[in-house]
């Protein structure tokens, strides 16, 4: 009679970790957006961009992103491509005019661009970012299509 019980337990454990992965399933369509990197977590572009302050510009293209989310706060790591004429108007609207060098430790997205597609000997790059305690970095590279990638780390 133990033995009964204890594998209709099991039976039962394992049913509803199924029917969870089922409903739940952090990558089914409903719940993962196809320009989230892998590692993501489950929270929308729309609401990081929300959280994080940071800004999104309506003509960017090649869109794709990291977020993680916790009780501290949310990172979110971003890469588009715009037209090089309008990163400008881009990085004063959001507020990224601190120059800082590329290579330096205060340019905290290198990594995230490093790992995404920045390569040094593919155009000039120059780095940004703003005067908040947790502040939001940016890199610029020009390509030569007159495209410009840009990369952004923001935290908040």
């Amino acid at each position: 009679m133990l033995a009964f019980l204890v594998g209709m337990l099991v039976l039962g454990g394992v049913t509803l970790g199924a029917v969870y992965l089922y409903v739940r399933h952090p990558w089914s369509p409903s719940h993962h957006d196809s320009r989230a990197y892998p590692g993501s977590s489950d929270i929308s572009l729309k609401e990081s961009l929300k959280l994080t302050g940071a800004t999104l510009p309506a003509d960017a293209g090649n869109v794709r992103y990291y977020v993680k989310g916790n009780m501290m706060g949310t990172l979110l790591q971003l890469s588009y491509q715009v037209p090089c004429n309008s990163v400008p108007a881009i990085m004063s609207a959001a507020k990224l005019t601190v120059p800082i060098a590329v290579d330096s430790i205060d340019n905290k997205v290198r990594r995230f661009a490093e790992s995404h597609g920045w390569r040094p000997e593919a155009g000039a790059t120059t780095a940004v970012g703003d005067t908040r305690v947790w502040n939001t970095t940016a890199m610029v590279q020009t390509l030569g299509s007159g495209k410009c990638s840009v990369y952004v780390d923001a935290f908040n």
